[in-house]
């Protein structure tokens, strides 16, 4: 991934997840982008800040992956699992009698999935 996509995705992840409360898989996996920017910067910047200030974020992220290959690395697959998570967790239901649902790699069962053959007034 390019690293200066790399650095917009993770603030865009991390400003997501600072605003966000609830639970869930995609939110367990932002707050897993957060605790790790939270983690390495420690001490030199403050996340929050980065509402108001985003591109400081950004900037701070792609200077600490050009000397880190590390952190790079570690950070890409934190945002590649956010991304596949976002991705699978579409679903859509099109009708307003009867179940016509699109579920996109869906790893759970949606409600009306398994219907078989019953039939409803």
């Amino acid at each position: 991934m390019d690293l200066s996509v790399l650095a917009l995705q993770a603030v865009n992840i991390a400003l997501y997840t600072i605003d966000k409360a609830t639970g869930g898989a995609l939110e367990r996996a932002g707050a897993d982008v957060l605790d790790f920017l939270k983690a390495r910067f420690q001490g030199r910047l403050q996340l929050e800040r980065a509402k108001e200030e985003p591109k400081l974020l950004e900037a701070a992220i792609v200077s600490e992956a050009e000397s880190d290959k590390r952190f790079q690395e570690d950070l890409e697959r934190l945002v590649t699992r956010y991304q596949q998570i976002q991705n699978t967790s579409n679903v859509s239901q099109t009708t307003e009698s009867g179940v016509n649902l699109n579920v996109n790699n869906n790893p759970g069962t949606v409600i009306g999935q398994q219907i078989d053959k019953q039939f409803f007034r």
